[in-house]
């Protein structure tokens, strides 16, 4: 059964469009089609939910995401239309934010020459606290924002810098594969790796 469509489902801070199944998914057959009742691929399975009140509860990218996807890689080679903002990042702990008197945001480490980021105005140094003013509070929620969103598009990007807030406005680039990318583009694209949540399971 497909007991729900379009369940936004975060399990390593990309969030991800899928559809809710009670079909069996397991660790061996987790990136294998899931079939409807006449043979016809409906999606991919990706994650499942288990504990010990709950079992049974798995998720699949539909296939029409799917195929988009396999479109690009067959045509570009890359999946095309993926943001990049074009910074190296990472979280603060709540040890810094309180010696410094910091806001709760995510610190630019650096930021790629001739990139969005920089165009826009972004300095190493900066906490992006919000994206379009909802607020942004570690990486996850960065990269959940990131993921909502086309190369092309025009976000508003709030940071703290020096004692003050200020709005830069970004348009996206688009994220292209590794071997065109620079090496701090190269670190952004690999970090952090997010833990998952008590009972989760995701496969690749």
């Amino acid at each position: 059964y497909v007991s729900a469509l379009d369940r936004t489902i975060n399990t390593d801070g990309k969030p991800i469009n899928m559809l809710q199944t009670d079909a069996a998914i397991n660790p061996g057959n987790s990136g294998g089609p899931l079939l409807d009742m006449d043979g016809n691929v409906i999606g991919i399975t990706t994650a499942k939910y288990a504990s010990d009140e709950i079992e049974g509860l798995g998720f699949a990218i539909p296939i029409n995401d799917a195929m988009e996807i396999a479109y690009d890689l067959m045509q570009y080679g890359y999946v095309t239309g993926r943001p990049s903002l074009g910074v190296m990042v990472r979280d603060l702990n709540q040890s810094t934010l309180s010696a410094y008197n910091l806001p709760m945001g995510v610190y630019v480490d650096s930021v790629n020459t001739d990139s969005c980021a920089e165009k826009a105005g972004m300095q190493a140094g900066d906490i992006i606290t919000a994206v379009n003013d909802e607020a942004v509070l570690s990486y996850t929620d960065l990269s959940a924002q990131l993921a909502q969103r086309q190369a092309g598009d025009t976000i508003t990007i709030t940071v703290y810098r020096s004692g003050s807030y200020q709005d830069l406005t970004v348009t996206l680039d688009e994220k292209k594969p590794e071997a065109q990318t620079t090496s701090n583009e190269t670190a952004q694209n690999q970090q952090p790796q997010m833990q998952l949540p008590n009972g989760w399971s995701f496969f690749n």
